[in-house]
């Protein structure tokens, strides 16, 4: 095989329209634009721009669709100058570039979406030739938000599945995020996926709505909870590991392995301007960490880190500090206390 080094993003290509608004207000009502601007979104889109800022060295690869238009060129653009590799990540005339027009509220400090997939929607297996892309790893999302491979596959339960096979049966390990919808598709189109991933990174609630398994009780993190899902997960397939993220923090196990949790960063209100990003962020982290080989605590105090530099900036991504620089964070500002129901 040949030898293999960084990261392939694939999936989500997204131009995030970020507004931070002053409260959200019901139909027919008026809220206030505060500030807005025009940033990467998406799973693959953020987390290819997190890797490249923790580390300038390390090597990315971008698979996806974009549309023949502004969006896309602004995309397409902005990876040449971040120094990733685009071979795959195609630009068409069939559909514009997917955007989101993202609400963020000063008054909740809550987030709304309003999404148009147009090119994420055609990225197909035939998008995927893993004997040109010379990564080590794939990071695929998000599921539930890619028509085509989140569709069924008679030999790898969803297309998605077949990409990922095809990815490990290159050499290459797999992770995955997904997308929190509010859809009841979670079981059918992640479950079959778990067999061929590494990796999978995801929040509380999308653990919740893929086991079954309450993660919450109350408002409150249920520990018991985390944990019967995570074993689930691990379980039905997961090769290697398991990542539950939440706004209180993380928790990561590796299947067979113990449990651990890290505590988010205990940031002073002023330096909270934006959450969007903030999953993808603290996955590029984590990634990163098990990449190298770190311990899987220091993985969780490098995810961490990476979510709180993210939060203090109004965009989905752009406030990704270096490797050093991300873990210096843990100097300055105590983790906190993760609290359970």
């Amino acid at each position: 095989m040949p030898h293999r080094e960084g990261f392939a993003c694939a999936g989500n290509w997204i131009i995030d329209h970020v507004r931070l608004i002053d409260h959200y207000p019901n139909e027919e009502g008026l809220a206030f634009i505060r500030e807005e601007s025009k940033s990467s979104g998406g799973c693959a889109y953020n987390v290819i721009c997190d890797l490249r800022a923790i580390d300038a060295e390390l090597p990315l690869y971008a698979i996806g669709v974009v549309g023949d238009d502004e969006d896309g060129h602004f995309i397409l653009t902005d990876c040449h100058r971040r120094e990733i590799d685009t071979f795959q990540l195609v630009a068409t005339a069939e559909a514009p570039t997917a955007h989101t027009e993202v609400m963020f509220s000063q008054a909740s400090r809550g987030r709304t979406f309003f999404y148009h997939p147009g090119a994420n929607n055609l990225l197909n297996v035939t998008h995927f030739d893993f004997t040109q892309c010379l990564a080590k790893w794939l990071h695929l999302g998000y599921l539930l938000l890619l028509d085509q491979l989140d569709q069924p596959d008679p030999e790898f339960g969803t297309k998605a599945g077949r990409v990922l096979q095809m990815a490990r049966a290159a050499g290459l390990l797999t992770s995955v995020d997904v997308v929190t919808a509010e859809s009841d598709a979670f079981p059918r189109v992640i479950v079959p996926t778990l067999p061929y991933l590494d990796y999978l990174v995801i929040n509380e609630i999308e653990a919740e709505r893929t086991t079954g398994i309450k993660t919450r009780q109350n408002g409150m993190l249920s520990k018991e909870g985390i944990v019967a899902a995570a074993s689930h997960l691990l379980e039905a397939g997961v090769n290697l590991g398991v990542v539950i993220h939440f706004p209180e923090g993380g928790m990561a196990q590796l299947k067979n392995g113990p449990i651990f949790w890290q505590g988010a960063l205990a940031l002073p209100p002023e330096k909270i301007r934006n959450t969007t990003g903030a999953g993808d962020a603290f996955g590029a982290g984590f990634l990163y960490g098990r990449y190298h080989e770190w311990p899987l605590p220091v993985c969780l105090q490098m995810a961490v880190c990476c979510a709180a530099g993210n939060i203090g900036v109004a965009a989905s991504s752009g406030g990704m500090l270096s490797k050093n620089a991300n873990l210096e964070l843990l100097q300055k500002y105590a983790s906190r206390e993760i609290l359970f129901h």
